[in-house]
This record gives C-alpha cells, structure tokens and sequence, in this order.
C-alpha cells in the first residue's frame, strides 16, 4: 500500500509506503526532485520506473503516463503517480490482485493498495492526508500520518515487513543532495513503527526540529528558531551581536547569552531553571508565539 503526494508550498515531492514484502523501498519507491513520485507494487513494471520520471521531465501528465504503459503492457498492476505540478493518477490490477484493493486520487495525491483490509485502508489514507492540509505540516509528516492511518485501519492483510518514507526537494537535503527525508525499514514484523522511530530520530539529528533534542551547548536550525523566539519574546535583543548577525540573522550557536536567556524564561514560566530547552520549554515557547501571533 503506499500514497504519493505535492506540496504547493515548498515544492516537495515524496512518498509512504509499506508491503509484506522484503526490502520493498528501493523497488517500489522512485522520487526525483522537481518532477514527481512514484510508486510501483502489486505487479507492475518496476523497471520502467526510471523512464516514467523521464516521461513527466518531457511534460506528460500522470494520466499520460499509465496510458504510456497500457501500450506496452497487458497489465500495468498497482501504481501512484504525482507530479510537480500537482496532478496525479493511479490504477491497481484487475488481473494480478487479490483480495481487496483499490486507489483514491485526491487533489495532490494518489493513494492505492491491494491485499489490504478492506476499503477503509484506502479511505485512511485519502481522508488523513486531505485532514491535515493547512495545519503546518510538513509533506514528511502528512505522508507518514496518512501510511499511519491506513495500516491502524487494517492496511497490508499479510503484516508489514518493509516500509519506506522519502521526500524531496532540490538542494534542501544533507550536503545540498536531494534527500529531505530518505528513510526505510527492510525487515520487520512492524515495520510502520519502525518508521516512525526512524523519523523521530531523523527530526532530531538531520531535521533538527525544535523539541526533537535537548538544546544545550550545540548548533543548528533548532538553535537558531529557540534564538528568534526568545528574541520575539524579549529574552533576547537583536542588537546583541554573540546571538544575531548585523541583519538580524541567528548565529544558530547555542552561546552563553542564549544559556541565559533560556534560564530566565524557564525561570518565568515556572519550568525550572537552567541552560537547556526541552520539549516542555520549545512548546511553551512555541504557544506563545502563536498567541503573539508568530509563527513556530
């Protein structure tokens, strides 16, 4: 079962899946940024995969892509398709299915699954992805959210044993690679909940989202939004040069001034003391702000 899926904001194309299958992400999960996503399970030509990205590069629709495929072959099995533009398209199987299947397309996404449950699988995943539209979320987030859902609601009929979540954007990744998020779980008798531990930790190690780890003596985007807040909450000012640059950019240090600073607002609020933001202290900050009207 897997969904694909665009995000108009930033760009983003990724996708969640998982299969009673060994090692499924490399053969069923194809994202190039800038272009689209792919999933291919349930029979399908999965080495053709690489030429269905080349096919979206040259401007066909996803539409124009499974019609593609039809020409070459009597049976196409279990594919989603998404593009960078947002439209998407996807057909499961009449031929090699069994028990129950189906697909849902949505306004920028595709979800599909064969061997599943039963239909609520497919509702799971087209009705959390379209839930959690404009909540702030990342694409990251929202897919993994939605394969969550599907696999809560009965998902793969035989278990889970591999299970992938990948999104991409151009340049956003470590060391300027494509890989926002490139996350998978080949051997496992839950492999969903491996996943999500993997993401958990992939927040706090490459994310660095705030709340994810313990800000201290460290560095990195986390430190640098704990900097802003405190200064929008006027723990810290923007004329100090240890913390912000001279156009007002956060030094993403976590230094002696912001040491201090944290202590004193941990001190205000009651959550102790010390030079160290939790998760208690990033999400009493980040209410704050979102009462102040900023964004977390």
């Amino acid at each position: 079962m897997s969904i694909v899926a665009f995000d108009p904001d930033t760009g983003d194309v990724g996708i969640a899946l998982a299969s009673r299958f060994f090692a499924v992400g490399p053969i069923a999960a194809h994202v190039r940024a800038g272009v689209g996503a792919i999933a291919t399970m349930g029979s399908s030509p999965f080495k053709d995969a690489p030429e269905m990205l080349e096919w979206l590069v040259q401007g066909a629709s996803p539409d124009d892509v499974l019609a593609r495929l039809r020409e070459r072959y009597t049976d196409i099995g279990q594919i989603n398709i998404v593009d960078a533009k947002g439209r998407s398209a996807s057909t499961t199987s009449q031929v090699t299915s069994s028990m129950w299947k189906g697909s849902r397309v949505g306004k920028f996404y595709a979800a599909a699954g064969n061997i599943l449950a039963g239909p609520e699988v497919v509702a799971a995943f087209g009705d959390t992805f379209e839930g959690s539209a404009g909540k702030g979320l990342s694409l990251a987030d929202r897919l993994l959210a939605a394969l969550d859902a599907a696999d809560r609601a009965g998902g793969d009929a035989r278990g889970r044993m591999g299970a992938t979540l990948i999104v991409k954007r151009k340049d956003a990744g470590y060391a300027g690679t494509d890989d926002l998020v490139n996350l998978r779980v080949d051997d496992s008798s839950n492999a969903i909940n491996d996943l999500k531990r993997l993401y958990a930790r992939w927040k706090e190690v490459r994310g660095q989202v705030p709340g994810f780890r313990v800000i201290e003596q460290s560095s990195g985007d986390d430190v640098r939004w704990l900097q802003k807040a405190l200064r929008a909450l006027g723990y810290l000012e923007a004329s100090d040069r240890s913390v912000f640059g001279d156009d007002g950019t956060p030094v993403g240090r976590f230094n002696d001034a912001t040491g201090r600073a944290v202590d004193r607002y941990k001190r205000d609020r009651s959550l102790g003391g010390g030079p160290s933001a939790g998760k208690e202290t990033i999400d009493a900050l980040a209410r704050e702000l979102v009462r102040k009207g900023g964004a977390r």
